[in-house]
């Protein structure tokens, strides 16, 4: 069974998810200057994260969904969306899937690594947000 039973349902529920992480005061992807891509594909969707700005109360980055005006970002990490889904409920892993060529990031790689701290922290709200 799919994660998603279509584009519209994975942007409702990734972008409330995204916005509601951002509202949260100890994220530590707030303020780190990096711009981030998930190009997911089965439903596609695409989320630009812009962590460029310093952050706000209430608002620690900035969320693009699908948005042909969001920054170009410094890496894009792309993979299908049950997989995305996976990786964010902890059943998969971020180097498993890159070594199985499931997901694959396009620019700045290692900016990629530096994000799996805000990714591992994020994994209990999502898990919670899902439910």
């Amino acid at each position: 069974m799919s994660a998603f039973k279509d584009s519209q349902e994975a942007r409702e529920i990734l972008g409330g998810f995204f916005r509601q992480e951002s509202a949260e005061d100890d994220h530590i992807f707030a303020g780190s200057g990096f711009i981030v891509a998930y190009t997911l594909h089965d439903p596609d969707v695409r989320i630009v994260l812009d962590a460029t700005k310093a952050p706000r109360p209430g608002h620690a980055y900035d969320i693009y969904i699908d948005d042909p005006a969001a920054p170009q970002p410094k890496v894009d990490i792309l993979m299908s969306a049950d997989d995305f889904d996976k990786l964010y409920k902890g059943e998969l892993q971020a180097m498993a899937l890159m070594m199985s060529g499931r997901a694959k990031a396009k620019g700045d790689v290692t900016a990629a690594m530096r994000l799996l701290p805000a990714m591992a922290r994020a994994i209990p709200r999502y898990k919670e947000y899902r439910q």
